[in-house]
This record gives structure tokens, sequence and C-alpha cells, in this order.
């Protein structure tokens, strides 16, 4: 019998993959034993301190061991993880904690060179007020209690030493604590992954501990995962990348995630030559480490992806996912995506993954349509989500329980081809950007009138962010300074890689007063030209 949660998963990777090595960086190095072991320590800390079925806790750690034994403590009592991004700065993560309603949240002091207590202290300002470590904000209500690995003069934090270093705590003995992990049921809630929402607003996507575990284990039989694999990655763990198909696939099935908190090529090289992968996975990851210029001298003839000749899309299968699937929704075993595709498949994106139906309709009438007509993609299974936070059922799902992904396409011979969004969604290396939102964040910058955000198609990246800004009369704007006040306020993958200033009355309207986005693209594709 396959394992439904992350407890009986965990315990099992324990015993039977003791030894080897789960999580590998460039000065630490993690074995299932020991990702069992911390994890059960700091889960009887959480649990001494209140934390039981159903707490939301935040995590916001950079990629390393410390993020997985956080996941696992917190997964494995019941309580629900909410991974952070890292990329995310001030007002971006002060909206994450209040969206989900974190009771707890779980990070380094210091990380990435970012000093997080005087970055809460920012957007909380009356953690500067507190006077013990048990919180009442009225900025953030249901906010108790934030934990901070390393010493800390703040008398709002909780302090946490090392994970690796963590005391047993004799009040939760290990019959307590087994009785604790024995009730926790595949139907609950594991996880609340947020994403970026058709609009500004965030989409807090929740997952249970069936849906993840049981597409975790199907994805590792698809891509035959075993003991032996050794993946170097740049997948944020903190999305489903990096969490399900990476994270909980090497789970099943004891092999090794090796990867840096920060993805700087030649230290990427360094650690690749060093721990000797097995396979490659990350959006750009060949590209970026081929360009840097140590790539010639390094000795890499083991690794086949590296010194594999690149293949032109559409000659090889892709792969379809999303957030609320937890990942690939349609793929392919990795064994049929050894040879180049016949001409009449050719820009296929596989069949559907195990546990997955998928239905497409006319994205007017919701009708059914023939297959090799394309529609809207309709998706529903047992590894989809089981919702979005603070949206009903009715608001998220059809009535049988189908869910619109506001992709574009037709099925063809079993296959499914992806023809693009319904919506104006951004889909940069991986990571959705919605246009409002950078829209909304641009015109709150001084001398901004108005801005039009758009997608620039990118053969690297698949999109990139653009937009075309009008300032306000008598103010000059240079898009140098534009990108750097958004550092401030904005993730660095939704920043404009290309920016256009004109003035508004000069912008591309239509007769209707509204902008025309088609030709907002069509200058920034020819800017400079």
């Amino acid at each position: 019998m396959h394992p439904s949660t992350i407890p009986q998963l965990l315990r099992g990777a324990a015993l039977a993959f003791g030894d080897n090595e789960y999580v590998v960086t460039g000065d630490r190095s993690l074995t299932f034993a020991e990702a069992e072991r911390e994890s059960r320590l700091l889960a009887k800390r959480l649990l001494r301190h209140g934390v039981g079925k159903g707490t939301v806790i935040g995590i916001l750690f950079p990629q390393g061991p410390d993020f997985v034994v956080a996941l696992l403590a917190v997964t494995r009592i019941g309580a629900v993880a909410v991974p952070l991004s890292t990329f995310q700065r001030g007002p971006e993560l002060r909206r994450a904690l209040r969206h989900v309603d974190v009771d707890s949240l779980i990070a380094p002091g210091v990380f990435l060179g970012r000093d997080l207590r005087n970055e809460l202290e920012g957007i909380l300002p009356e953690l500067r007020r507190a006077t013990g470590d048990q919180l009442f904000l009225h900025d953030m209500p249901y906010l108790r209690r934030i934990w901070l690995v390393g010493a800390s003069d703040r008398p709002w934090v909780t302090d946490l030493p090392a994970l690796a270093e963590l005391p047993d705590e004799a009040a939760i003995d290990e019959q307590l604590f087994a009785g604790v992990e024995s009730e926790v049921a595949d139907s609950d809630r594991m996880v609340i992954v947020q994403t970026s929402g058709a609009t500004a607003e965030p989409k807090a996507v929740v997952h249970t501990h069936a849906s993840q575990v049981h597409q975790a284990t199907r994805l590792a039989e698809l891509y035959g995962l075993a003991s032996d694999v050794r993946t170097f990655t740049t997948m944020p763990f903190f999305w489903v990348g990096g969490l399900t198909v990476v994270l909980l696939t090497h789970l099943c099935v004891g092999a090794t995630v090796i990867t840096l908190e920060r993805a700087d090529s030649g230290e990427m090289l360094d650690l690749i030559e060093r721990t000797r992968p097995t396979r490659l996975l990350g959006w750009t990851l060949v590209e970026r480490l081929r360009a840097d210029p140590s790539f010639a001298t390094r000795d890499l003839r083991w690794l086949t992806d590296l010194n594999a000749e690149a293949t032109p899309t559409g000659l090889r299968h892709g792969s379809l996912g999303m957030t609320e699937t937890g990942g690939p929704h349609t793929a392919v075993p990795t064994a049929d995506n050894q040879v180049d595709l016949p001409a009449a498949l050719r820009g296929s994106f596989g069949r559907p993954v195990a546990g997955v139906e998928h239905r497409i309709v006319d994205p007017g009438t919701g009708a059914p349509v023939r297959d090799g007509t394309e529609g809207e993609i309709w998706v529903r299974g047992d590894i989809l989500m089981e919702g979005l936070y603070k949206k009903g059922r009715h608001q998220t799902f059809e009535r049988d329980g189908w869910y619109r992904t506001g992709d574009r396409g037709y099925f063809r011979d079993g296959y499914l081809f992806f023809t693009g969004r319904l919506t104006e969604m951004i889909k940069t290396g991986g990571a959705n950007v919605a246009p409002r939102e950078v829209e909304l964040a641009l015109e709150s910058l001084p001398g901004v009138k108005a801005a039009f955000v758009v997608g620039i198609p990118d053969d690297v990246r698949g999109e990139m962010v653009g937009c075309l800004v009008c300032p306000e009369t008598g103010h000059d704007l240079d898009p140098n300074e534009i990108r750097a006040q958004l550092g401030e306020i904005l993730s660095s993958y939704k920043i404009p890689r290309k920016i256009i200033v004109k003035p508004y009355d000069e912008a591309p309207w239509l007769a209707s007063g509204k902008i025309s986005k088609p030709r907002v693209l069509h200058l920034l594709l020819n800017q400079g030209r």
C-alpha cells in the first residue's frame, strides 16, 4: 500500500533509505534519517507551543536542508505549511502572510544578505512596540508567533537554535508523538502554495496530503526516479516545481536533491563537479551553465544533460502543469522522450498524468468540443487542489468538479497540444506574473501617470515582462531608475526587462478609450530597431 500522508512517506523513506543523502548544498548534507530526526525534534517543539492540526505555519528559508526540515516538521503533525517566496519584498511578504492567515512564521533571522528582523519591523511597525513573543497585532490579526533561527535581541522573537542542534522535548514523548502522526489523514490540508492570480490579487492554492503524495508518487514513477538518482536543481522549493516535482518525488524513492541558496553559475559548476549529479533540472539552467566563462575548463564529461546537443523546440514532448495540479498534468515517461518526434506529434505536451481527467470545451459555452478542435482546457482528478484559500467551491470549480485552467489547446490521438493562454497572465521562467499587479506597482512610483504591461515572447524563458510607461506632465522617467525602485517592492522576476516611456496621449489608444495591448507589444518588439 502506497503512503498517502507526509508522516507515512517520511518514516518509510527514513527506514528504507536512511543513510542516503536527501538534500545537499555547498556546505551541508542531510540524509533521510537526519531529515526524519531533525524534523521530529522541531515538530515536538511546535507541539509544545500549541501548534496542532490545521495551524497555518509560514516557512521562509532559502534553498537547502533547513527549508526541508521545517516543511516536514510542520506537515508531519497535521499543521499546514505555507512556503514563502524568498523573492518577495516588503509589501509582497506582508500581503502573503495576511492573506492566508499565518499563525506562526519560521525563518532565519538573517539570510541571503537580508536582515529579516528589520524587514518584519518595516512591514509590521507594531512589532517595535511588542513586549513579548506572543503577538496580537492589528495589522496581522491571526499572527501569534515569529520563530527565528539564531539569537535575537527583539522581544517579539521566539528564538530557535540551529535546526540541526535542537534538543528533545521531554514533554512530548515518542508515544504521544506517534499518536499525533497517526491522526494525520490523507484528506487533511498539507500545504498552501501562493502564486499570482489573473489579476493583482494573490492566489493561494490549497493541497491535501493525498493530492501531493499521490502526485509525487506517480511523477517519480513516470520519470523513472530511483535511489541512485542525483538531481541538481534551481527549482524554488516554495513553488510546486521544487516542492512537489523535486522534493517530494525524491522523498518517495530515496533520491538526492542538490541545490544552492544562490543561483550563481560559477558556484553551481563548482558544486556539480564536486557532487556529481546524474541529471539537471531548472528553467534555463543548462544555458546559464554553458554561458559561464569557466565552462570550457570544467570536466563534466559524465553529465549527459550538459553535453548533449540542444534539441529544437517541438522535437520532444513538452509537459503542461500548474500549481493547482501540483505540477504536470500532462507529460510522458522519460523513456518516451529519448528520440525526435514524428511530424504528426511535434508540438505535443504529452498525455494525461495518472489521476487526471481532461476536457476541452468552448470557452464561451462550456460545451465539450470534438477531438482536434481547440478550446479551453479543463482538468479534474485526485491530484487537483482542494480549492483556493478564501474562495468558495462555487467560485473555483464547475458543479461536477472540473477546474478551468485558462489554457487553450486540443487533444489529438491522446496527446495534448497547448496553444496559449485565455488570460493576460505572463509565464516567465516557470513563474506566473499578473500584468495588473506590475501595473499597479509602476503607477505607485513618483511621476508615473499610467503603465501597461505585456508578455514578450522569449526563446529561453518563454516570455519576459515588458511595459509602456507614461509620465506625469513635467516628469522625466528613466527605465533603469524605474527598475531600481520596483526592486524594493516587487520580486525580481516581475520587474520589466523592457521598458518604453511615451507621453500619455501618444500611447496606442483604441477608439473605445482602452489601450491596445497588441500594439504595446509591437512597440516593445521593435524597440531599438
